[in-house]
């Protein structure tokens, strides 16, 4: 089947997928599927095979990336729940000062979308922001903007988030490697947006419930220490980059093979997951945390786990077709 067919076809699916999810509301998940079966037959599968291919696509696809992401979901609802995102980040506005405030909020979204979906970032740090803004005087299109901006650049580029492990999946990339292109992409991409956000002058007035939740939270909740608060993020990330360094520069030796699995993803942010604990103190051991906060992990990995899945599925029926 020729190429140019076959990424012609590819190209109107991938619109019509667009056009279901954002124009029909459909969710996800289903826009996926319903776009691979329409690109099965556009792409002559036969009949008798679209289930079997959509099956090993998806299972081919999940099978080593699921355990990261639902291991990345968990570790991101610890450091939701225990305080340690609004640590980092009045580490990082400190760090800056009220002159470059904008750059400490950059540098906070910036660390903690490497965990944390980009949504989710947004939704916790938006109070101690809006206040911020009353505080200094600025707009939150300004503040607002790079809170945003930061979090979604390396919640888009930079694993454990779902995204970027789902795409190292796909590209058969690995989770070391993404890492490593992924901070040297996102840094310079968020220096830029912080330097665009700058130049918003447009005056936008935070929420009064943003400002309220945000004297609440600074008031009344204990905060880690920030080099707890920081290690369920750079300790994972370490282990992953060594494993990779080590496989290039000392391949074959004792110290390769011991990275070679503690370095591994699923390693790697089962360690995260176990650092994040000591973020709970004596609170560790109880169902709340060990039961009720692992099962918002499931849930938050759910979703991102089908949606990569059927997008494997998608893949596959190009990949047999010929066309990459």
């Amino acid at each position: 089947m020729a190429t140019g067919y076959v990424l012609g076809v590819f190209a109107v699916v991938i619109v019509l997928m667009i056009f279901l999810i954002s124009k029909c509301k459909v969710h996800a998940a289903m826009g996926i599927l319903v776009s691979a079966i329409i690109l099965a037959i556009a792409l002559g599968t036969p009949w008798q095979e679209i289930e079997g291919t959509i099956n090993g696509g998806f299972s081919g696809t999940i099978k080593s990336v699921a355990i990261v992401i639902f291991l990345g979901c968990t570790m991101g609802t610890v450091l939701e729940k225990t305080g340690a995102a609004i640590r980092i980040t009045k580490w990082a506005i400190g760090l800056f000062g009220d002159d470059k405030m904008i750059w400490g909020i950059a540098l906070a979204s910036f660390i903690l979308g490497i965990p944390i979906f980009a949504d989710t970032v947004v939704i916790l740090l938006i109070p101690i922001v809006s206040l911020l803004a009353v505080q200094t005087k600025k707009s939150m299109m300004c503040y607002g903007t790079v809170l945003y901006l930061g979090a979604l650049v390396t919640a888009s580029l930079v694993p454990p988030t779902p995204g970027p492990v789902s795409a190292a999946a796909l590209l058969n990339v690995p989770l070391g490697q993404a890492i490593i292109w992924g901070l040297l992409t996102a840094v310079p991409s968020v220096i830029a947006a912080t330097l665009y956000c700058m130049t918003l002058k447009t005056p936008v007035l935070p929420k009064e419930e943003f400002i309220k939740a945000a004297k609440e939270a600074v008031d009344g909740r204990e905060m880690p220490g920030l080099t707890k608060a920081l290690a369920p993020i750079i300790v994972p990330l370490a282990l992953i980059v060594c494993n990779t360094g080590a496989s290039i520069l000392v391949p074959d030796t004792a110290i390769a093979n011991f990275l070679a699995f503690i370095g591994s993803p699923l390693a790697a942010l089962f360690t995260g997951c176990l650092v994040s604990l000591t973020l709970t103190g004596k609170e560790w051991k109880t169902k709340k945390i060990l039961d009720g906060w692992v099962g918002e992990g499931v849930t938050a990995a759910a979703m991102p786990i089908i949606v990569t899945g059927m997008g494997g599925a998608l893949a596959t029926f190009v990949k047999n077709a010929g066309g990459c």
